[in-house]
């Protein structure tokens, strides 16, 4: 197959590959964890089962679609000539797995096109190995085994139960934190579970009304992203204080969002409120 591959066959790829990593991440449980931390942080750890579920399903792409590009978390870019690019999170919430907490995820998507930033994400999976929830991206929208789920569209700022993201990096850390100052009383809730893949599974079903994040890594987001706008939402991205920000959800959330975190349009970005949605098509939908 190439560039036209039959959508149905890129999504059971997609489950498949999502599943073979989650397999991996248990066996790698059972024999025993070892954990290292990127550039030291604490904030950012890798064990081996990342790399192992990373493994699996990059083996499993190779052998069936060996001409399309990868983009994978702890092994970065190849190249292909397919027209298509997979876009890999081998687990996410590493933090949260490595403290034997739940809420961690597989995250598969394949776009059209093979640069980062081309094309649009035609086939998706978001899998979480302690629960067994698992999202697929259909042709009528997304769905949570055969049920179809969908973002609390009618979600209001002031009531608005709000995820979010932060760097790694000291310093972006620190700033992300602040600029969210301003944020906290004007919802009901934020909160940072600490994976952006199950927050955003959370507000494709409506779980969450919105998820918001600074300077955000394309395999977080591209999977989960395309399943909350198939599920109703929207997403918008802008720049602020020199991060790039992203925000995805109920409309009149996302919008309130951006005017909360200084969007102006002035960028060329500006994107949705209740009358005027702007879905997103990009394959580096992010964290």
């Amino acid at each position: 197959m190439s560039i036209g591959a039959a959508p149905g066959d890129l999504r059971h790829l997609s489950l498949r590959a999502a599943r073979a990593g989650a397999d991996a991440i248990r066996e790698a449980r059972v024999r025993g964890l070892r954990t290292e931390h990127k550039g030291g942080a604490a904030q950012d750890p890798v064990t081996t089962a990342d790399h192992a579920s990373e493994r699996a399903i990059l083996g499993l792409l190779s052998r069936d679609r060996p001409q399309d590009a990868v983009l994978a978390e702890e092994s970065g870019a190849s190249a292909g000539c397919s027209g298509l690019r997979w876009i890999v999170d081998p687990l996410d919430g590493t933090l949260n797995f490595s403290h034997g907490a739940s809420r961690y995820a597989v995250s598969i998507a394949v776009a059209t096109g093979c640069d980062v930033g081309d094309g649009q994400v035609v086939a998706a999976t978001v899998l979480q190995p302690a629960t067994g929830a698992c999202l697929v991206l259909d042709d009528g929208g997304a769905l949570d085994g055969d049920a179809p789920v969908a973002v609390n569209r009618e979600a209001v700022p002031g009531y608005a139960l709000v995820a979010f993201a932060v760097p790694n990096a000291p310093d972006p850390r620190r700033r992300a934190y602040q600029a969210l100052v301003g944020v906290a009383p004007r919802v009901a809730d934020l909160r940072n579970t600490g994976s952006t893949v199950c927050d955003l599974a959370a507000v494709a079903r409506g779980e969450l009304d919105a998820f918001v994040s600074f300077d955000p890594a394309p395999w977080d987001i591209a999977a989960g992203a395309a399943l909350v706008e198939a599920a109703g939402g929207v997403s918008r991205r802008w720049r602020h204080d020199g991060f790039e920000v992203f925000a995805t959800g109920a409309p009149a959330v996302v919008a309130a969002l951006a005017g909360w975190l200084g969007d102006d349009g002035s960028d060329g970005t500006a994107g949705t409120d209740g009358a005027d949605e702007e879905r997103g098509t990009d394959d580096d939908r992010q964290r």
